[in-house]
């Protein structure tokens, strides 16, 4: 480790020699529409991760380093509320005043930016970008709504009732998609937003991953997002400035990440009073946002509100989802060269099922989440020397989580155990008619912080952008945990097992750490630019670590025609709820011996205690390469990328067995109406089918795919647009490892000597076919656009991959272990282990469907917009009906329409 530190010094020293030599000076100046002077504009050299921002009178400069190849400079400049700039400037022009005039946003102008577009001068080579132009069309009530647009993504009506996760590169379903939505980061200004500490579900070892979250039985929805990524539903879009979506290879300064991030960047400047209010059948948006800027020693303070309601049906108003969101944010300039951002945010979501008057199970649920979250983002520009900026940037969030559910049940008494070790004792009888609860109470906390650098050398003629840092995380939940109470249970005694209550408040933190580097820099092959971004970086996650190379490069084949290829390796920490799930009891009785009155009934119960141990759990891993080509003409942009992603390690609960002896007590009736008494008899019992559910890195997929993106500039003649993307994807999902199944208790009871069976895990074989087209007719006189999407999905294919007809292996009481070599279904010991032979079940769609939605937009006076959406305009229908399982099902769900209204002032 001394020797690479030495190494690593010596490397820096030696490029810091290199970093004196001639420079060149990049002049400029920004105005608006009257050729008044803009401060504060973003201004910013492609490529060379070089920014600034401009003075009081829309000056600003850079200084390069002057090399052979320095013919053209790649320059944005940028302001809220205004029609960005991108363009190549030869740098003999460059060396003169540059003059840019930036136009207000509105549909008056020429050109309106309204789908997503392939992003090729993004932070990955797959990056598709949503600018804020697209964002203010979309009429977006969530950030689902712009993310749909995505390659493989179908538009679909709105829907609040349910939690939205995200996956990317991915037909998985089921816990693998789970794995894929937390592996998917959501980046806000430059900080992970994290769903490490949400711990919103009950005992895992008891339920599992598909049964430990509270639920809404009657609407049959989950509430919560544990095991999964964030909830894009609690991330509205009104102050959202652009949108960029890696679903490729991520640059080296993401850590804790498997599958792609989605980069958000929100609005921080001067803009106007802007009111959006939307509807959609029985949901309502409303939202305010404006940017001040306040005087010269003061800076920018922009503010936002948001308020969504929606009805799951409004004639009844039984089931609701609400939230409630806003913020501040002030950003200040010091000394021309430093920009401080401060940040704070707040939340709350409502969702809620209200208990139904007619309903004699007085079924009740609801979740509750507010949140609180501080940032501060401080960069420093450096025009001098080696290093060029120094950026810092920190942030904490702290949570209220609540979920709870009720149900009334009438049955018979039940008997119960409360005690939390493991032992022998006297239990307790319950009535069997209550209202059996579930609730739980976290008070989840994130601190999120990253310290990085970029720095600018020359060696050999080559100009290389060179950055690095390290970054800290730390999750923990402090809350009063699961609240449960013996007296009023929801389930019990299922398997001999029972819940207990489990003190959030006991739990250590989580902390994840790591550092990075990576160079940006071009050579010249065959006359032409071959361009790379190469880093590695170094995480410490769960006393694991992982280095992670990662590389995009792409090659200049012609002016317009890019050869582009990317490779690398990305984890995901586990969050708290896989790392400290809590124990499990298996409650065994000894004597249960009931008169109908509490007072003289004896219960003796034998509880064990199983505490996991997840310390050796590891982060999951994903390994991609993709590899395409782009195009970038004057009319036509287009991307062709094949990709393979393999995810492994992924997190799950596996189902494993306890072989337990408990001793055996009889008992003796001493008076009438009295409780009898009991003693040991010295002799101990085996106890089958307990079983208990445990986190085991056992799922892996891989993913393959091959997506296209063209579109193309308007075509004047008939003032549209067109874009289409296109995606062919499989997905093979496989537990790993070995499924364990207990045989039957006749069996066991008949003396055979397999207690439990070793079969060989399933998995699933996906693979989907869907293209989208989008045409945007866009009449700037008018003020007016017009778009139509329309989605294709050609095939779509489900294969369960069963390999459990016959056991691999089996296990005796004892938990010991026998392999079968060859099955023999007339084997004494093991026979009656076989199960049923439905291999390579296949779900095939019987057709290829379509979908027509179409949205329009009017503006007004470029104050005022009015918009319109439809989803399936014309009310198609795709229906089949199954002979073999005798079920309809229905592709397309029927037309949908909303409205928004926007006013700015």
């Amino acid at each position: 480790m001394k020797k690479v530190f030495i190494i690593f010094v010596s490397y820096f020293i030696a490029i810091a020699a290199n970093a004196q030599q001639a420079r060149l000076k990049i002049t400029g100046i920004v105005l608006d529409e009257q050729n008044k002077p803009l401060d504060f504009v973003t201004v910013t050299l492609i490529n060379t991760d070089k920014s600034t921002f401009t003075d009081a009178l829309g000056l600003f400069n850079f200084t390069l380093l002057n090399t052979a190849d320095t013919k053209n400079i790649n320059i944005k400049v940028a302001m809220v509320g205004k029609l960005s700039i991108d363009t190549v400037i030869p740098i003999a022009q460059a060396l003169k005043r540059i003059i840019f005039q930036l136009k207000n946003l509105n549909l008056n102008l020429k050109e309106v930016q309204v789908s997503a577009l392939r992003n090729n001068k993004g932070q990955s080579n797959s990056s598709v970008l949503f600018n804020r132009q697209a964002i203010e069309q979309a009429q977006a009530f969530i950030l689902t709504d712009f993310l749909n647009n995505l390659p493989g993504k179908l538009s679909s009506p709105l829907d609040l009732q349910a939690p939205k996760n995200l996956t990317l590169r991915s037909t998985v379903t089921g816990n693998a998609a789970l794995n894929n939505s937390l592996g998917t980061a959501i980046i806000i200004d430059g900080l992970a937003q994290s769903n490490n500490a949400n711990m919103q579900n009950k005992n895992l070892g008891s339920f599992g991953l598909g049964g430990s979250l509270i639920s809404d039985s009657k609407n049959r929805v989950d509430y919560d997002v544990t095991f999964g990524g964030l909830d894009l539903r609690e991330i509205p879009a009104d102050n959202i400035e652009s949108i960029e979506v890696i679903s490729g290879v991520a640059p080296a300064q993401y850590s804790d990440l498997t599958d792609g991030a989605v980069i958000i960047k929100r609005q921080a400047g001067k803009t106007d009073f802007q009111f959006n209010t939307r509807i959609n059948s029985g949901s309502t948006n409303f939202s305010l946002t404006k940017g001040y800027q306040l005087n010269k020693k003061v800076g920018f303070l922009n503010f936002n509100f948001n308020y969504l309601m929606s009805n799951n049906d409004p004639r009844d108003n039984m089931k609701k989802y609400s939230r409630l969101t806003g913020g501040l944010m002030h950003t200040k300039y010091f000394f021309g060269n430093i920009k401080n951002t401060f940040s704070i945010d707040f939340s709350e979501k409502f969702d809620d099922a209200k208990q139904d008057p007619d309903d004699g199970r007085d079924l009740m649920t609801y979740s509750k989440n507010r949140k609180i979250t501080l940032a501060n983002r401080t960069s420093v520009e450096i025009d001098k020397g080696f290093l060029k900026r120094i950026s810092l940037n920190i942030g904490a969030d702290f949570g209220a989580h609540e979920s709870y559910a009720q149900w009334y049940l009438n049955g018979n008494p039940k008997p119960m155990a409360n005690k939390d070790t493991t032992g022998v004792y006297e239990g307790f009888y319950i009535p069997g008619t209550y209202t059996a609860k579930d609730h739980i109470v976290g008070k989840p906390k994130n601190f999120n912080g990253n310290l990085s650098f970029s720095s600018q050398f020359n060696t050999s003629g080559i100009t290389h952008f060179l950055s690095y840092g390290t970054n800290l995380s730390i999750s923990s939940n402090k809350g009063q945990g699961v609240l449960f109470d013996p007296e009023y249970p929801r389930f019990s005694n299922q398997g001999f097992k029972n819940e207990r209550p489990y003190n959030f408040q006991l739990i250590p933190n989580l902390v994840n750490a790591g550092f990075y580097a990576e160079d940006r820099f071009n050579l010249k092959l065959l006359r032409r630019d071959l361009n790379f971004t190469a880093g590695v970086r170094y995480d410490l996650q769960n006393g694991f670590g992982n280095l992670q190379p990662r590389l995009n490069t792409n090659y200049n084949i012609t002016n317009n025609v890019k050869f582009n290829m990317a490779f690398g390796i990305a984890t995901k920490a586990p969050t708290l709820a896989y790392r400290y799930p809590g124990a499990t009891y298996f409650d065994i009785p000894l004597i249960n011996y009931y008169t109908g009155d509490s007072r003289n009934s004896l219960l003796l119960v034998y509880t064990h205690k199983y505490t996991p141990d997840n310390s050796k759990l590891k982060p999951s891993q994903s390994n991609q390469f993709e590899t395409g080509f782009s195009y970038d003409g004057k009319f036509l942009n287009a991307s062709v990328y094949g990709y393979i992603k393999k995810n492994k390690n992924g997190f799950n609960t596996q189902t494993n067995y306890l072989a337990l002896s408990v001793p055996e007590y009889n008992y003796t009736i001493v008076a009438p109406n009295a409780k009898p008494s009991y003693y040991p008899t010295g002799n101990y019992v085996e106890k089958t089918g307990l079983s208990f559910s445990e986190v085991t890195n056992n799922t892996s997929s891989k993913n393959r795919g091959i997506e296209l993106f063209v579109s193309t500039k308007k075509i004047k003649p008939i003032q549209t647009s067109l874009s289409f993307n296109s995606s062919l994807a499989r997905s093979i999902f496989h537990n790993v490892g070995t499924t364990i199944k207990a045989a039957r208790d006749e069996d066991i009871n008949a003396g055979k000597k397999a207690w439990y069976g070793v079969y060989k895990s399933t998995g699933e074989d996906m693979t989907s076919l869907m293209s989208k087209l989008n045409t945007d007719t866009h009449i700037p006189k008018l003020g007016l656009v017009v778009s139509l999407y329309f989605d294709l999905v050609w095939l779509k294919n489900d294969i369960t991959l069963e390999n459990m007809q016959y056991p691999i292996a089996y296990l005796d009481k004892y938990a010991n272990y026998y392999p079968i070599d060859s099955f023999d279904p007339n084997n004494t010991d093991y026979g009656h282990l076989s199960m049923s032979a439905d291999l390579n079940k296949q779900a095939k769609l019987p057709f290829m469907y379509g979908n027509l939605s179409m949205r329009i937009s009017k503006e007004l006076k470029k104050k005022i917009r009015f918009s319109v959406n439809a989803y399936n305009i014309f009310n198609l229908k795709a229906q089949y009906f199954d002979d073999i399982t005798k079920q309809s099902y229905n592709y397309i769900n029927p037309i949908n329409i909303g409205a928004e209204l926007s006013i700015k002032f």
